[in-house]
């Protein structure tokens, strides 16, 4: 039945294909085959050394068609015919070692090193047969922790994801969720998006002939979009991937719109509180935030939570966050903060704000033009004043972390706003160099640092500032000496068993001076 072969110029065949191909495109450029012949069936088998797919479809007539490769006249026209139906027997040459292709009435098998080197290959005739089989054997797993099998089945079911046309892989037909007829696409200039408004807009997946091309996104939620068959955007074929060059921007230059756009059908057919609840986060990451402007909730993730977050240094990674909405009425009644960034490293502005029981704003997304803007109070440390009853104890040079901090142990302390009446009463409160505590403040390392260092939280540190804050309020307390030796007993002490000490009752006797004198048994 005659002889074909590969006519390009082997230099030519290697520059254009050998960078560009491997064993992932060759399962879709064979996909892509079965699908150009009109296949409504593919089916796949793989074994540990070959590839085997088979379909339905019309049989190919033009054997020389399969190894024909455009000339290099031009990389535009390679580009544009390089998605020829028939190139993706060309896509097996550099893994495969054996090649056999079955069409119809006719047919070959060969060794792909034999058309790689130009030498004419025997066509046979074959019983005839519905549609077209490709055989490749010699692949190996391009994955050293799967077999081959296992590597097919996890790339078709990546590949398959939008793809038109039932697949099965070694008897099991694949999921094809964004192939489902029901799904809401949207159409755009460009092609159709399938938006999910739980998934950042700037995550997302293109498809072209219904497989994925281009950087797979970061996240397992993203948006699709589904180019024309015929579109020239620059995504559509292997040689220029998706991501490159203008296609980013143009294509997230229409997800944008259609995003904005399900978000305000979503905003006309819920309920504000609804809307809110549901979507306040996808407004605020996607730059839609104006969306939130005239609806009268906010989340009450906005702002802190005291009881999670005390004032104070807040380390990286604490995420936890206040639940429910707050209508604009209620904020009114409650207060709503923000505390202005210059010289507050002392948070007496936060300690303020904690013990009249006002909300801190800390989401820095909104929309210059949310009504929230109108009810924020801003204030500084600077404005809060620092009222002390009796001091009971002092330290002007504690041993801390930071160690120009100053600890003032005072009966009662309260704190107030300039140009407010009322003031209110805590516990522990940092300005001007001091940190000013009562007994019942406890161990506020919060105040002290954060007490990261080289991007590591220094536990130790931490624990060390604590117990030498808890010994100082010991020190000055008017709640007896039995107070002042349980904080300053070491953990080693308090925490770890000691044989020799079991059941013991130890008596500790201090001098005039605080000093101790003797340990008596």
């Amino acid at each position: 039945m005659g002889t074909i072969r590969l006519h390009n110029h082997q230099d030519f065949l290697i520059a254009a294909l050998r960078q560009q191909l491997h064993q992932a495109s060759d399962l879709g450029a064979l996909l892509q085959t079965a699908r150009s012949a009109g296949a409504s069936l593919i089916r796949v088998v793989a074994d540990n050394a070959s590839i085997t797919l088979c379909d339905d479809g019309k049989s190919i007539e033009d054997m020389q068609a399969l190894l024909d490769l455009p000339d290099p006249i031009g990389e535009h026209e390679v580009r544009e015919r390089s998605n020829a139906p028939l190139t993706g027997v060309l896509s097996a040459l550099y893994f495969a070692t054996h090649l056999s292709v079955h069409c119809g009435q006719q047919g070959f098998s060969t060794p792909t090193d034999a058309i790689i080197r130009g030498e004419p290959i025997a066509v046979h005739a074959a019983a005839p047969r519905i549609g077209n089989e490709f055989r490749l054997d010699g692949v190996e797993s391009p994955r050293p922790d799967m077999d081959l099998p296992q590597w097919v089945r996890v790339h078709l079911r990546h590949l398959c994801q939008a793809f038109p046309v039932r697949v099965i892989f070694n008897g099991v037909e694949l999921p094809r969720p964004l192939a489902h007829p029901s799904l809401a696409w949207r159409e755009t200039p460009i092609g159709r998006v399938l938006l999910d408004l739980d998934a950042p807009p700037h995550e997302w997946q293109c498809f072209r002939n219904g497989l994925p091309i281009g950087p797979a996104p970061s996240t397992p939620r993203y948006q699709a979009v589904l180019l024309h068959d015929g579109s020239t955007t620059r995504p559509p074929d292997p040689w220029h991937p998706c991501g490159e060059g203008n296609d980013h921007g143009c294509i997230q230059a229409t997800i944008d719109p259609a995003y904005r756009a399900a978000l305000i059908e979503a905003k006309e057919r819920l309920s504000d509180s609804e809307f809110v609840v549901l979507y306040w986060e996808a407004c605020l990451a996607s730059s839609h935030a104006d969306l939130l402007n005239d609806v009268p909730f906010a989340p009450r993730a906005w702002f802190r939570d005291w009881d999670a977050h005390p004032p104070g240094y807040q380390r990286f990674g604490q995420s936890e966050h206040l639940s429910g909405l707050a209508h604009l009425d209620s904020l009114d009644t409650e207060g709503v903060w923000r505390i202005h960034p210059e010289g507050d490293e002392e948070h007496a502005a936060e300690v303020y704000v904690c013990a009249r029981g006002g909300l801190l704003l800390e989401e820095r997304r909104l929309d210059a033009g949310h009504w929230l803007f109108q009810r924020i109070r801003s204030i500084s440390s600077e404005q809060v004043r620092v009222y002390q009853d009796a001091v009971l104890h002092e330290d002007i040079q504690a041993t801390l972390y930071e160690d120009d901090i100053e600890l003032v142990l005072v009966r009662a302390l309260n704190v107030r706003l300039n140009g407010e009446p009322d003031p209110y009463a805590v516990n522990a409160v940092r300005k001007d160099g001091k940190l000013v505590l009562t007994e019942q403040a406890g161990p506020v390392t919060r105040l002290v640092s954060d007490y990261v260092f080289d991007g590591r939280h220094d536990e130790a540190a931490e624990a060390t500032d604590a117990q030498t804050i808890l010994a100082f309020i010991a020190s000055g307390s008017t709640q007896g000496p039995a107070r002042i030796v349980n904080a300053v007993l070491p953990p080693s002490l308090r925490y770890q068993p000691n044989p020799g000490l079991a059941g013991a009752t130890v008596h500790l006797r201090f001098g005039p001076d605080g000093r101790l004198q003797a340990i008596d048994a």
